[in-house]
């Protein structure tokens, strides 16, 4: 049963990454894309370290196709800026004894912040004062991911959000 279990949360990670690819081709600008929808979703069922390395692939991917427009170094740091923002995403969804409707908006603002600001606050050093222009769509973007993530969470069947491989 424990295999079973096991493949099954492989297969779902991989249509996660597949769904990754989709939304990677769909750009806002440059490298920003919806690449990390499924990434929110990865991180809400399956748990933070499968919602951290979706949110790398997606962003590599994206980055990839666009070009490395902003160099490989900096997609590097982004790429570990969205490892992060995925995992604390996903443990703050599961993490602590709050109303379900807390959790999802101390996850939803989590994921916000690290994906947004503080990357940005990251990226200023190699930049300077060109991330500022990312901050707009970066924000269109970010929201968008994870409102379509929280949409379609909400639209799961109750079986398929409570299954045994799930978190």
């Amino acid at each position: 049963m424990q295999r079973t279990n096991q493949l099954k949360r492989f297969v779902l990670a991989a249509m996660f990454l597949a769904l990754c690819v989709i939304g990677a081709n769909l750009k806002i600008m440059g490298s920003i894309a919806f690449d990390s929808m499924p990434a929110f979703l990865g991180a809400i069922l399956m748990g933070p370290w499968y919602g951290a390395v979706l949110g790398v692939f997606g962003h590599l991917l994206s980055a990839g196709l666009a070009g490395f427009p902003l160099s490989l170094p900096v997609h590097g740091v982004i790429a570990g800026c969205m490892c992060v923002c995925m995992f604390l995403f996903g443990k703050m969804r599961y993490g602590f004894e709050f109303s379900t409707v807390s959790r999802i908006l101390l996850s939803d603002f989590v994921g916000y912040a690290v994906n947004v600001p503080l990357a940005l606050v990251i990226l200023y050093p190699i930049m300077g004062a060109a991330v500022l222009a990312f901050f707009v769509p970066l924000t269109l973007a970010t929201v968008a991911n994870i409102a379509i993530g929280e949409v379609v969470y909400a639209a799961l069947p109750s079986r398929m959000i409570h299954a045994s491989f799930l978190v």
